[in-house]
């Protein structure tokens, strides 16, 4: 099969032929239909994973990966080729308390051995013709959600619902939401469709428009600190969602929340956050990161997704253009998602 591969870290994707990958009895080979592209492949690329101490490389990478099944392994009873299905793509032991609880991306064993399994992260992904996994991860789509319109759900819508959900986000309540983006333009229909007051936080004009048209209720231009002082001005909110990698926004935001409110991390930043306890104890504030989401989670969303019509703004792009994909991606030019497709 053709698949796009990343040599090594720093390196351009090459784009090749490799073996098909194999199908063991309880497994499901997935004709690839669409594999979004998001912003950790960046990071793959520049080689983040050296950090945590991976090398998985040579890698195909891609984590949003939708398409049909091919074929089934032997033990497969709950899906049969055609079916279309999206990837869950994080990996646990299955065996400790988190897995059980269906909660595999905060898997115990996997943090304590440091050995993260995700598929096109340590393990091969969606950039390629096809595609193998567990038959429990292949997720049944709605008929209603084309191929390239669910990719992006499998991480970004994902950890935007997985993020309110997290955060006890009830409807009535506001949910703020910084930075809108590859991320944040989804978390606006999501949040709207959970029954929320809507404010939109971004310091670009056209994205302010953007936000009205995908359903914010308010927008607020702001860009640091004082994002926080508008929203609180502006009567504050019970949720804010940050999908910025900016600390001065992110604390500045907390100013923003009413009493009991949350702020939900979902961006990877290692950068310090400078936080006053007395602003968290004296309104009972307090801040929680939020990792993806589970594969309940994932059908909760493509149920609502489905109802109430939710989908992201996409550009599509071959499997032979993805360093095009992920150019304009670094260089901000990517609205909002960027989705290959390699069949």
């Amino acid at each position: 099969m053709k698949a796009a591969v990343l040599e090594q870290a720093q390196n351009p994707i090459v784009v090749k032929n490799v073996p098909d990958p194999s199908v063991g009895v309880n497994d499901v080979l997935i004709k690839v239909r669409a594999c979004g592209v998001c912003h950790t492949d960046l990071h793959i690329v520049d080689g983040m994973l050296a950090a945590f101490g991976y090398d998985p490389f040579p890698l195909i990478m891609g984590h949003e990966i939708v398409g049909e099944v091919a074929q089934v392994g032997s033990e497969v009873t709950h899906l049969k080729p055609g079916d279309r299905v999206g990837a869950y793509w994080q990996f646990g032991c299955g065996h400790c308390h988190y897995c059980r609880s269906g909660k595999e991306q905060t898997c115990i064993t996997n943090s304590r051995t440091h050995n993260i399994r995700h598929a096109g992260v340590t393990l091969p992904g969606g950039y390629a013709e096809y595609f193998t996994v567990a038959a429990d991860y292949a997720i049944p789509l709605p008929d209603a959600i084309e191929f390239v319109d669910a990719a992006p759900f499998l991480c970004a819508g994902l950890t935007m619902y997985a993020g309110f959900k997290n955060a006890a986000l009830r409807p009535g309540q506001r949910a703020a939401i910084l930075g809108i983006g590859g991320l944040g333009h989804l978390a606006i229909p999501i949040a709207k469709a959970m029954g929320a007051e809507v404010i939109a936080i971004t310091s670009t004009e056209s994205k302010q428009t953007t936000a009205k048209q995908l359903g914010a209720d308010h927008t607020i231009n702001g860009a640091g600190a004082e994002a926080g002082s508008k929203l609180l001005a502006m009567g504050g909110a019970d949720v804010v969602l940050s999908t910025t990698l900016n600390t001065e926004a992110i604390n500045g935001a907390i100013h923003g929340l009413l009493p009991q409110g949350t702020l939900v991390l979902t961006a990877l930043t290692a950068d310090p956050l400078p936080i006053i306890p007395v602003q968290l104890l004296a309104y009972e504030k307090r801040i929680i990161g939020s990792l993806i989401g589970t594969r309940l989670d994932f059908q909760e969303l493509l149920h609502l997704a489905a109802q109430h019509n939710i989908r992201p703004m996409t550009e599509c792009y071959a499997l032979d253009d993805v360093n095009t994909a992920h150019a304009r991606l670094r260089e901000g030019k990517v609205r909002y998602r960027a989705v290959l497709t390699p069949n």
